[in-house]
């Protein structure tokens, strides 16, 4: 039997390898401006680090989240998404100081069980950012502009800014109880999902595909802001429009995590090559409480996003930035026994002087020629015939240059005199 890879996840290689690269890239470049460094977390972590951060009563845990015991009987997970980890990182190293704010980025894969679709994976890429130890608006502002402007780094046109806000824990229990009265009388219009939620977590209501599509005349969060949510808020939407940053205030956007307060965002895109379901490409908000709820003996205020890397394959799988392929400066192709073990030495040379070469362990013949010639990507094309004579294909000139060398030594300086001119 054939073994395969299992269902929801996929191989990267070639073409779409050299994509995921050049997205990291770009995106890391960006994150650097802002002074973010980069944070390696674990793969999978105790569980219930995500039981405490997530929440309980979402799809993650209750549905999507890898969940096993190892063979020392812990409870383990598979990490569904980043900010938990990071955050329980900083706590247990011990990285916060007071006024003192932590900016790290953080890629790789996260794991959900979910439906495998276009865009969606149930293994699947996020590249994400955290800013730790400040709760000022502005930081907030520039968080979301930093989003935007990784988009266009990329190229992403057609994107939209759609925040909410939800306040502090208290607001939201409130808004809650609201929901949950307003909610239980239309209870029957519901989802059977949906149905539970009503009386488990109602806010998740709203992020349901199937029933926010109802005229359900649903009470907005930011009628109960506080006086001081409601000047933060206030104070948000007015940096954004001195930055000539567009966005529409959508009263009903929830994120799928428990964690969030205060201000939370979306950045989608009307491209058609990802559909309207699968529309967002950059989900975050600010989660002022998580640290303590896990464990930190201070209140430490925090914000971060993250990015869907899979959809934004998607959408610039055309885009010559992203699908650039560093070629190669020099390709040896061996004619003969004898330059066979020429080529060898040759290649290390070059290397030792960190130019990247390449040769291929198999002795063609002359008529070979121009078949490599179309097949090879690099700048030149090295053909090895004896112990005196070689000639070199370049494919800027469009020309074949012959070579005459006396010893190894000499042919490596001619070699290097021609990838100099380039």
């Amino acid at each position: 039997m054939t073994i395969q890879k299992p269902r929801g996840t996929r191989d990267l290689y070639e073409q779409d390898i050299i994509v995921y690269r050049n997205i990291i890239n770009i995106l890391q470049t960006c994150a650097a401006k802002y002074n973010y460094q980069e944070f390696i977390i674990p793969t999978f972590e105790d569980a219930h680090l995500f039981l405490r951060a997530v929440g309980d009563t979402t799809d993650i845990i209750q549905k999507e989240i890898y969940q096993f015991n190892d063979k020392g009987d812990r409870t383990l997970a598979l990490r569904p998404e980043g900010t938990a980890g990071l955050a329980r990182a900083v706590i247990e190293n011990k990285l916060y100081k007071p006024k003192q704010t932590l900016k790290y980025f953080y890629y790789g894969s996260m794991f959900r069980y979910e439906r495998p679709q276009k865009g969606r994976q149930r293994e699947f890429n996020q590249f994400g950012i955290e800013t730790v130890g400040t709760n000022h608006p502005l930081s907030d502002v520039e968080v979301m502009m930093m989003a935007i402007n990784m988009m266009k780094d990329l190229e992403i046109s057609n994107l939209s800014l759609n925040i909410n806000y939800f306040g502090s824990d208290e607001t939201k229990n409130k808004y809650q109880t609201i929901l949950k009265e307003h909610l239980l009388s239309r209870k029957s219009q519901f989802c059977e999902n949906c149905q539970m939620r009503t009386f488990t977590n109602p806010i998740r209501v709203l992020d349901c595909k199937i029933c926010h599509k109802l005229s359900l005349d649903i009470p907005k969060i930011t009628e109960i802001l506080s006086p001081i949510e409601q000047v933060n808020f206030a104070l948000i939407t007015e940096a954004l429009t001195n930055h000539n940053i567009s966005f529409k205030v959508d009263e009903y956007l929830v994120r799928g995590l428990d964690y969030y307060t205060g201000i939370i965002f979306e950045v989608t895109s009307s491209d058609p090559r990802i559909g309207e379901t699968q529309n967002t490409l950059i989900g975050g908000g600010r989660y002022d409480n998580l640290l303590q709820q896990l464990g930190s003996p201070l209140a430490i205020p925090a914000i971060g996003f993250a990015i869907g890397i899979e959809r934004l394959m998607l959408l610039l799988s055309n885009n010559k930035q992203v699908n650039h392929k560093p070629i190669m400066q020099l390709q040896v192709i061996a004619l003969s026994d004898n330059a066979l073990n020429m080529m060898s030495w040759l290649l290390q040379q070059l290397r030792n002087k960190n130019y990247q070469v390449d040769g291929e362990y198999h002795c063609f013949q002359d008529k070979h020629k121009s078949q490599i010639i179309n097949r090879t990507k690099a700048y030149n094309l090295l053909f090895l015939k004896d112990e005196t004579t070689s000639t070199i294909y370049s494919y800027d000139k469009k020309v074949m240059i012959p070579i005459q060398f006396k010893g190894n030594n000499d042919l490596l300086q001619q070699i290097l005199n021609q990838l100099k001119e380039q």
